[in-house]
């Protein structure tokens, strides 16, 4: 049997709740040639025994744990060590990968030789795998460079991209100086050696919750979106001058009646209504105040 075609990474740190539909997606997709590397970064929750229970399954995944906490930046980079695929695709815990996914982005970059990474769509999932709105509408290289060197929000979403693995190693594979943005650090130094995309058909279901890192890191991401746009900057030869970049502003932790309302708000741009609803009663009951009650009553009108 030849070697796999695909290497997916995925670092896990105390994701037992979402584990299992993960690792689940990836093993149902329709290209069934990869390798999966999970690779444990410290857990002290079941994540270790889950892991190792789907490996015993399936002779697909490689599990590797040490029990210490190293950092996402340097799983990454351990994964990529260990890859045995020129392709690597990337993964998260707490996501949810399509079918057709590892197909999908294979066939692209096989057919697209000076791509050296592409992602995709994704739909918003809540923390029950609720349906909220569809997001990611940057797709040609210029769009997604440009709007993130003008910090215009997360334009690729990690967990739904798969790069060639020579490019990842030229560019140094992840920054582990950064604890919240080595992907927007990586995607950047790639952008300046090739081309990067996105499909514009979701091909994951990115779930959004409190344990995540954008949540739990907010304020630390801001300023370290600052320190990746400024190399970039310096790289690039480009004025380090970024004070029109308000979306690279420091930004005060959300609340978990914030999060509802956002997460609302989103369904009903979404068209999901019943999500809305959801979570418009839940802000609601956590803060009463006016900016729920509008959500509320834009809920139960559907829009």
């Amino acid at each position: 049997m030849s070697g796999p075609r695909i290497s997916v990474i995925m670092p896990a740190l105390n994701g037992e709740r979402y584990l299992g539909a993960a690792v689940t997606s990836i093993l149902a997709q329709s290209e069934p040639q990869f390798e999966f590397i999970i690779i444990d970064d410290g857990s002290n929750d079941a994540t270790p025994d889950l892991a190792r229970d789907f490996a015993a399954r399936d002779e697909r995944i490689r599990f590797f744990c040490d029990g210490v906490r190293r950092g996402v930046a340097s799983r990454l980079n351990q994964g990529l060590a260990l890859a045995s695929s020129d392709i690597i695709a990337r993964m998260d815990a707490d996501d949810v990968s399509l079918p057709e996914r590892l197909a999908r982005q294979l066939s692209y970059l096989e057919n697209h030789p000076d791509t050296l990474l592409v992602g995709s769509r994704v739909t918003i999932i809540d923390p029950e795998g609720e349906e909220l709105c569809e997001m990611g509408d940057a797709f040609s290289h210029e769009a997604i460079d440009s709007g993130l060197m003008n910090a215009a929000g997360q334009l690729i979403y990690h967990s739904s991209v798969m790069y060639r693995k020579n490019a990842a190693l030229a560019v140094g594979g992840y920054d582990a100086s950064y604890h919240g943005v080595e992907d927007l650090d990586f995607f950047l130094k790639l952008a300046e050696r090739g081309r990067i995309a996105n499909l514009p058909e979701p091909l994951l279901c990115y779930r959004d919750h409190f344990g995540s890192v954008g949540y739990r890191l907010r304020e630390q991401q801001a300023r370290e979106i600052r320190l990746a746009l400024a190399a970039a900057r310096q790289r690039r030869g480009l004025s380090p001058d970024m004070s029109a970049l308000k979306g690279a502003d420091a930004l005060a932790p959300e609340s978990t009646a914030e999060m509802h309302r956002k997460w609302g708000w989103w369904a009903l741009k979404g068209g999901r209504v019943p999500a809305a609803r959801k979570h418009a009663w839940r802000a609601f009951a956590m803060a009463p105040g006016l900016a729920s009650a509008r959500l509320v009553y834009c809920a139960l009108r559907g829009r």
